[in-house]
């Protein structure tokens, strides 16, 4: 029993620095894979697995990883087919750039849209520096560009041209960055029900063992550690897939 209990939080530890990877464009530091396992006291050879299993999930350790490393297959093919795409969009010079942002400022719709195109490049790169964090990169340029779409026609109030790419700038890394806020939350609420379930299972897996048969709801209730409400919750969660209860 204290060996499956080691297991389960081994992998807990191991999923959570795999979270925070992901929050720190695929990387984390030599310092938080110790932490993370120190009360576990793994071995160095357990150590050493931990850090290939790392590797192998595209994660860097101590250093990022160059973009190419941890894009998908479908972000690879997706990103070359788009930059593309873009290339047939010539970039004005800088004094024809400066003349649409003046127009764009007073409104002028042709000038927007004209805009829009010259700087959807800007938003390739902007959206390469927030890959890695599980959401995929054609999403995030997805909501870079609806970002710039809907800013060009908010410059009215700036003081000069000089501030229009900044401003358009911010308004995609915001729209990246809630996005990838909003994706964080969902799997937080995966990762809250996965654990009500799996407490649930883990209890009725144990009882069951002592049992040797499957146990019911009043049986694991009757425990003292969950309550029949939960316990309903967690099978209703499952789709009525925890294995050893009955019904």
């Amino acid at each position: 029993m204290e060996d499956i209990r080691k297991e389960q939080q081994f992998l807990q530890k191991l999923q959570e620095l795999v979270r925070e990877a992901k929050k720190n464009r695929n990387t984390v530091s030599e310092e938080q894979i110790q932490e993370a396992f120190a009360e576990l006291e793994l071995s160095g050879e357990q150590m050493e697995q931990v850090r290939a299993y790392l590797a192998a999930a595209k994660i860097g350790i101590g250093e990022e990883l160059p973009l190419e490393e941890y894009l998908t297959e479908e972000e690879h093919n997706y990103l070359e087919d788009y930059m593309e795409a873009l290339a047939g969009i010539e970039r004005p010079g800088e004094s024809v750039l400066d003349a649409l942002k003046l127009s764009a400022m007073a409104g002028e719709r042709d000038a927007q849209q004209r805009l829009v195109e010259a700087l959807l490049p800007d938003i390739v790169d902007i959206a390469k520096l927030y890959a890695g964090q599980d959401v995929l990169i054609e999403d995030l340029i997805g909501a870079g560009n609806e970002a710039l779409a809907r800013g060009v026609s908010m410059l009215g109030p700036l003081e000069g041209p000089q501030e229009v790419e900044g401003t358009l700038a911010r308004m995609a890394m915001d729209a990246m960055e809630d996005l990838i806020a909003e994706n964080l939350d969902e799997k937080a609420k995966e990762r809250e029900v996965e654990d009500r379930v799996n407490a649930v299972a883990d209890k009725a897996r144990e009882l069951a063992q002592d049992l040797r048969r499957k146990v019911t709801v009043e049986e694991l209730a009757g425990e003292g550690e969950l309550s029949p409400e939960q316990i309903l919750e967690a099978i209703r969660l499952s789709g009525n897939k925890i294995e050893d209860l009955e019904g």
